[in-house]
C-alpha cells in the first residue's frame, strides 16, 4: 500500500537540504569571483625569492633577493608606460641581502634588515640604506635601534615608516619602530608601541593613514590576526579576525586568508593580498576593506602559486613578481585587475 505521506515529507528534506548547502557554500566558487592576472613583462635580473621593492615617482624598482646563486645586491626599474625594465645602480656589494623591507619616503626609497649568506642566525641585518634616484646613490642611514633581523615588515604614514615585526632565526618579535629621514643622523628611530603576538613573514599596507599588518608566522603557527595602527595614538587596534567565530556563513571562508610569505598592495580604497603559502603554496587573492573591516575573495593566481613574490602598483595598477615554487626560482610578472572580468589563458 502506498504511504500518502512519503512523498511530502520526501520534498521537505530536499528542501531542507538545499537550504543547508546554499547557507554553507562558500562565497569563493571561482565562476563568482572577479578580477583578472593577466602576463606582464618579465624581471630582467637574474630569476629570484625575497626581494624587495619601493616605487618612486610611477617608476617601480626591484631589488636584492636570493637565489642559489647567493644573495644580490642590484637593482631594476620597471617603467609601465611602456613595459621596460632598466639595470640601475646596485646597492655597495657588502649590503647584498634578502628577506628586507623597503618603502618609499618623500621621492626616495629605503631598505633595511634582511639576512645574508646561507646561515641566517649568522647574518642577520639591521642597517638601513637610502637611494636617490635624481643622484642614482646610495647613502646609509641610521641603523635600527632593535635586534637584528629578516621578515620584518612595513608601512608609510605621514611621511615617517613603522618597521614592525621580525626574525632572527631564534625568535619572532613584536615590537615596532618608527624611521624619519628628515631627522639628522643619530635621531631618525623611534620605538613605538608593541603589536600583541610576536610574528614575521606578515604583510602591511597602509589605508586611510592607519598601517595594517596581517597574517605571518611564529615558529610555524600561523597568524590569524590584523592589526591597526593609529600613527596618532601610538596605539594598536585588533580587527575582524582571520576565521569563523560566529554561527554567520558569511565569515566561514576567512581561514583561506591567512598565510606567510605572501604579497599585498593597494588599488583604491581597498588592500589586497595573494600567493603564499600555508601548509602548501596559497592561489587565493583578496581585498580588505577597513571601512567595513571586511574582506572579499577575488580570482585567485592563475599561474604558479608561489612564495616569496613581491608587488607594487603603480598609477592603480598592480604587479606581482618573482618568487620561488619548490626550488625553482622565478623571474615571471603578472598583472592583477580586480575590476576586469577573468580571462582564460592572457
Amino acid at each position: 500500500m502506498r504511504n500518502c505521506y512519503t512523498q511530502p515529507v520526501l520534498l521537505l528534506m530536499m528542501c531542507v537540504t538545499c537550504i543547508t548547502m546554499a547557507c554553507n557554500k562558500s562565497d569563493s566558487s571561482s565562476d563568482d569571483l572577479t578580477g583578472n592576472w593577466s602576463v606582464a613583462a618579465d624581471f630582467k635580473g637574474d630569476s629570484r625569492s625575497e626581494a624587495a621593492t619601493f616605487v618612486i615617482n610611477d617608476i617601480a624598482y626591484v631589488l636584492t633577493g636570493t637565489s642559489k646563486n647567493g644573495v644580490y645586491n642590484d637593482m631594476y626599474a620597471f617603467d609601465v608606460t611602456n613595459s621596460n625594465w632598466t639595470k640601475k645602480a646596485a646597492m655597495p656589494a657588502s649590503a647584498a641581502r634578502n628577506s628586507a623591507v623597503a618603502f618609499t619616503i618623500n621621492g626616495k626609497g629605503y631598505v633595511g634588515t634582511g639576512y645574508q649568506g646561507d646561515i641566517k642566525s649568522d647574518k642577520n641585518l639591521k642597517d638601513f640604506w637610502e637611494y636617490d634616484p635624481a643622484t642614482e646613490t646610495w647613502t646609509e642611514m641610521d641603523t635600527l635601534p632593535g635586534e637584528a633581523r629578516f621578515d620584518a615588515a612595513s608601512f608609510v604614514i605621514n611621511g615617517k615608516a613603522y618597521v614592525c615585526g621580525g626574525f632572527d632565526n631564534n625568535k619572532a618579535f613584536n615590537d615596532c619602530f618608527e624611521f624619519d629621514p628628515s631627522q639628522p643622523k643619530g635621531f631618525q628611530w623611534k620605538e613605538k608601541a608593541s603589536f600583541s603576538h610576536k610574528t614575521y613573514a606578515g604583510l602591511a599596507f597602509t589605508l586611510n593613514n592607519k598601517g595594517y599588518l596581517v597574517t605571518g608566522t611564529n615558529n610555524s603557527e600561523v597568524q590569524k590576526e590584523l592589526y591597526e595602527y593609529d600613527a596618532d595614538q601610538n596605539l594598536w587596534t585588533t580587527k575582524r579576525p582571520l576565521y569563523n567565530f560566529s554561527n554567520d556563513p558569511y565569515d566561514d571562508h576567512y581561514t583561506s586568508i591567512v598565510r606567510q610569505n605572501g604579497v599585498a598592495f593597494t588599488l583604491d580604497k581597498y588592500a589586497f593580498i595573494a600567493l603564499g603559502s600555508n601548509s602548501g603554496y596559497v592561489g587565493s587573492t583578496w581585498a580588505y576593506d577597513a571601512d567595513a573591516d571586511t574582506w572579499k575573495e577575488y580570482t585567485g593566481f592563475e599561474a604558479k602559486t608561489r612564495d616569496g613574490a613581491v608587488a607594487f602598483t603603480v598609477k592603480n595598477r598592480a604587479f606581482v613578481l618573482t618568487g620561488i615554487t619548490g626550488t625553482l626560482y622565478l623571474d615571471n610578472m603578472f598583472e592583477f585587475n580586480p575590476f576586469a572580468a577573468k580571462v582564460d589563458n592572457d
